[in-house]
């Protein structure tokens, strides 16, 4: 049955009031000489009938509901997806570290300590800074063999910090080293007990996820044969920071465990905020792994990703 005309101006007067003025429904109640709950009725007229049509007009280039759904089924404090279709890794580098710089960009604080770890993702980050907050920024390991200048950690400590305005904490060390003792003695020297001595402080974590299953990670290219042997043998498909994590998710001992210039597991797990930034057909399965352990609280990737993780546990 069509609306009588006098409610269909009143739902008009009101909607436009409420939406367009941002009038409470109290002021318009008296405005009008109506009740409050009667303008509620007629707001609910109003878009009922089509007097109001609300659209929802998302970020192009992220996919909203993609996002909610692994936020919610991963228990994420936040998850951003990039819309598009399956895309292999090295097509992403550019276009996520676009968006994980926008996200440190708005949600970092004055006064907060960045941890930062190394790889093509983050280094795209970093090129894609404007200015931080100021923060200070902490390396979160020594330099992994085989690395280029501008993956080094050391590198995009430094670029980090100069987009912030904060201080810079570099290791100046490898990863690791095969002599027990020698890796005491550099624990021990001046400016790497500098960066390490701040691991317990550090409050937002940004880092890459590595995949070992295939090989996509700086570790598993960079590992000694034995160790990255005695890796696979145990499951290991994915790593974060140092921390080697098996298909379901669990930690996994390795020799960086005693010989590693690193954040180390319990360190890392202590990190109220854990950024992880990857994406890429290849890193599915190392993605899910993650997830699965809870090894990081919000997590940056694509829409291809995401879809795959949402549809498998």
């Amino acid at each position: 049955m069509p609306r009588r005309p006098l409610q269909k101006l009143q739902a008009s007067l009101v909607a436009r009031r409420f939406y367009i003025e941002q009038k409470t429904k109290s002021q318009i109640a008296d405005e009008l000489g109506i009740s409050r709950f009667k303008v509620a009725r007629l707001l609910d007229t109003a878009l009922a009938d089509g007097i109001v049509k609300i659209e929802i007009n998302d970020q192009g280039d992220m996919n909203i509901e993609l996002a909610e759904k692994l936020r919610q089924k991963y228990g994420l404090k936040a998850a951003l997806v990039l819309d598009g279709p399956d895309l292999h890794a090295n097509e992403l580098f550019e276009s996520l570290g676009l968006l994980a710089a926008d996200f440190l960009e708005e949600s970092l604080v004055d006064g907060q300590l960045l941890g930062i770890s190394w790889g093509r993702t983050l280094s795209a980050t970093a090129k894609a800074l404007g200015r931080l907050p100021r923060v200070d920024v902490v390396q979160a390991g020594g330099s992994p063999s085989g690395l280029d200048l501008s993956q080094n950690p050391t590198e995009l400590v430094h670029r980090f910090a100069r987009a912030s305005g904060g201080a810079a904490y570099p290791l100046f060390g490898p990863m690791w080293v095969d002599d027990p003792d020698l890796i005491a003695r550099l624990r021990n020297e001046t400016s790497i007990a500098n960066a390490m001595s701040r691991y317990d402080k550090i409050d937002v974590l940004a880092v890459g996820i590595g995949s070992w299953r295939p090989a996509e990670s700086c570790l598993c290219s960079g590992f000694p044969e034995d160790w990255r042997r005695d890796a696979l043998k145990k499951n290991v498909c994915a790593d974060v920071c140092a921390t080697l994590i098996d298909e379901m998710g669990a930690s996994v001992p390795s020799p960086l465990d005693q010989t590693g210039l690193c954040l180390s597991t319990e360190q890392l797990r202590r990190i109220p905020e854990r950024i992880g930034i990857g994406g890429g057909q290849e890193k599915v399965d190392a993605i899910r792994a993650t997830l699965r352990g809870q090894w990081i609280t919000t997590l940056i990737t694509d829409a291809g990703v995401a879809r795959k993780l949402i549809a498998k546990s």
